[in-house]
């Protein structure tokens, strides 16, 4: 009965261990994501040296893959050259799991981000979910995969954004703005006018520097449709009235297709197609 007593008192003792050992180390997960946390927001490269192992695996809920050299090469350019401007981050929910050696570590993101050198521009904010496999390896926890996903942003407020930026993009072309022009395209931008000519964005920038004059460029009809989380299609009419760089006059209506793509915080114009409306 003694010896019962004893393996018993053993068993309950050892279970006891077993559990404040994990809630120790998934503790010292919960501090590590907050470590993690923080390391994005100030993009310090050499903490994500330390802690994502040499198997790293980062993927998306597109099915993008990447591997440890390809992220440390992005977030030095991105610490070199930011694309956006971070405003806050945050977790929320984060729970952990260790299981021995192994962790895994769960939660929700928000981050709230500019574009750079845009004082004008609206705060921009999203959310979704992680996950995070962890192995201890010589003692220290090392990252060895990720997974994210972004929760599908407020469609109508996408839509009204949009519409905006149309307009905006409207204001860029009757002023024949340089740098607004240069901005607002993206860099693989192309146009096709309704005989089939197509010009890239450079070809479409030096347009500017021997500008029309506009007397009138008035968008009607605007409508948009998202594509998912990063593109929208805009389709409207404009009337204009001007005189080109020669001073030959000239005045119509066309019809257009622009695409938009959301990029480095911002909406920019990926692609044009414009179809001249008959008198």
């Amino acid at each position: 009965m003694k010896k019962l007593l004893t393996i018993t008192l053993i068993t309950i003792f050892s279970t006891f261990a077993a559990f404040a050992q994990d809630g120790k180390a998934e503790q010292e997960i919960l501090k590590f994501n907050a470590q993690y946390e923080q390391a994005i927001f100030n993009r310090d490269t050499a903490f994500f040296e330390r802690v994502l192992a040499d198997d790293y695996t980062f993927s998306t809920e597109v099915g993008k893959t990447e591997n440890r050299a390809q992220v440390l090469e992005w977030l030095r350019k991105e610490k070199e050259k930011p694309t956006h401007k971070l405003i806050s981050l945050k977790n929320e929910d984060a729970k952990a799991k260790v299981m021995g050696n192994t962790a895994v570590l769960t939660g929700t993101w928000i981050a709230t981000t500019t574009p750079i050198a845009d004082d004008k521009a609206e705060q921009h904010t999203d959310k979704g979910r992680y996950t995070v496999v962890l192995e201890k390896r010589s003692g220290n926890w090392m990252v060895v995969a990720e997974h994210i996903s972004e929760q599908q942003h407020d469609r109508k407020l996408m839509e009204q954004q949009v519409l905006k930026m149309g307009q905006e993009y409207g204001r860029i072309i009757k002023t024949q703005d340089a740098t607004g022009i240069e901005r607002i395209l993206a860099d693989e931008y192309t146009y096709t006018n309704e005989r089939g000519k197509v010009k890239n964005k450079a070809e479409d920038v030096a347009g500017y520097k021997t500008p029309a004059k506009f007397e009138i460029f008035d968008i009607t009809d605007q409508k948009v449709r998202i594509i998912g989380n990063n593109a929208a299609v805009e389709t409207g009419a404009v009337r204009f009235k001007g005189a080109d760089k020669d001073g030959k006059p000239f005045d119509g209506s066309e019809r257009y297709t622009t695409t938009w793509v959301w990029r480095d915080g911002r909406w920019q114009v990926a692609a044009d197609h414009t179809s001249e409306i008959k008198q």
